[in-house]
């Protein structure tokens, strides 16, 4: 698809000066929200509604509580089983006002102060990193500062570590797991997402001449260069970088195609292409498809799709004075977000996504045809 950027939400209507506020934007929760949250905690949809709705409360009040109710917390957090806002602080009469501005109180032994002083500390002598050590903080709830310690992974020096943490007056937990940093796999109709922008597709996974890792996807996906490139939205998991040094990258008359540099460790390559829900195809080399050929494609929209080829070395002119030759014609489906997705002969990569129609119909016209 040909990929517009769009700019939405409270900070585009606050930039054109509609001086809306967060919220005045707030939406409401939608169906998936409350059937997730109801698996996750054991509740009904009507539960659900009611404890977002309470945690929707608990945040207007946080965002309204006194200057002086502020000053004297010692963290604060939705209580779910009472379905308040719940304030913790450390004197009787801070607490009377935190009841009086609508919240529950709860007095606790530390301020904020100590916290943080504790959690510095901590941090002072975790340094450059402790074997084992995973986590550290400060949990609001049990108002002291925790660390969490993975015992597989200790060492002298973890123990050494905890003895002195210990005197600080910390938490230790320990588990026998710990979180690594999320990373995947590059593969074909796979989606990535350029930088803050919406979400592109894989094309083929491909290595250069000195064995560097990339990925093949569509040019109007990579034209800006050195732009972060993405395994999840909202800039999470990172890959790589598109279009390095701006030399890797073509959206004209060459044709529509791009390079992103896998840079990121944990990403591997894999010639099995995503036919979501289908049984995987390895792919074994290239091939330059006819008039007539059976093709399919892979992406993150429209997912697994298949259609004939009705033109091969065909221009498309996409306006604003684009226009890409030597594109293939197909019928098959395609969506927006397919943008890049690698096409197949058989087992054989032979083309990138390019372009196509707004909706997917029945005996496609020429206008509704995909490209690659």
């Amino acid at each position: 698809m040909r990929r517009f950027v769009s700019v939405a939400g409270v900070a585009a209507l606050a930039a054109l000066g509609l001086g809306v506020s967060p919220a005045e934007a707030a939406p409401g929760h939608p169906d998936a929200e409350v059937t997730g949250v109801a698996a996750a905690f054991g509740l009904t949809a009507d539960q659900a509604r009611a404890q977002l709705a309470a945690q929707d409360d608990a945040h207007r009040l946080a965002a309204a509580l006194p200057a002086s109710v502020r000053a004297r917390s010692a963290g604060q957090w939705f209580d779910a089983a009472a379905g308040k806002l719940t304030v913790a602080v450390t004197t009787a009469e801070a607490a009377s006002q935190v009841r009086a501005a609508g919240a529950e109180a709860r007095v606790v032994a530390r301020s904020q102060a100590d916290l943080d002083r504790t959690d510095a500390a901590v941090r002072a002598l975790i340094g450059a990193g402790v074997p084992g050590v995973y986590g550290w903080g400060v949990d609001v709830r049990g108002n002291e500062v925790g660390v969490d310690v993975d015992r597989t992974k200790k060492t002298a020096a973890t123990g050494s570590f905890l003895s002195r943490a210990r005197e600080l007056g910390v938490r230790i937990t320990e588990t026998a797991s710990s979180p690594r940093q999320q990373s995947g796999t590059i593969q074909t109709g796979n989606p990535w997402w350029p930088g803050s922008e919406s979400n592109c597709s894989v094309g083929f996974p491909v290595t250069d001449s000195a064995g560097a890792k990339h990925f093949l996807t569509a040019g109007h996906c990579t034209n800006d260069r050195d732009q972060a490139a993405y395994g999840a939205s909202g800039q999470q998991n990172r890959i790589g970088t598109s279009n390095v040094g701006g030399t890797h990258s073509v959206n004209a008359r060459e044709g529509d195609m791009g390079v992103v540099a896998v840079t990121e460790a944990g990403w591997n390559l894999s010639a099995s292409v995503n036919t979501w829900g289908q049984p995987a195809i390895t792919l074994t080399g290239a091939a330059e498809a006819m008039v007539g050929d059976r093709v399919c494609h892979s992406g993150n929209t429209s997912h697994w799709q298949c259609g004939e080829v009705k033109y091969t070395h065909k221009s498309a002119d996409y306006g604003g004075g684009l226009v890409i030759d030597d594109l293939t014609w197909t019928t098959a489906c395609s969506l927006g977000g397919d943008s890049g997705g690698g096409w197949l002969l058989g087992d054989k990569a032979t083309g990138l996504h390019d372009g196509g129609p707004s909706q997917c119909v029945d005996n496609p016209s020429d206008g509704d045809l995909s490209l690659f």
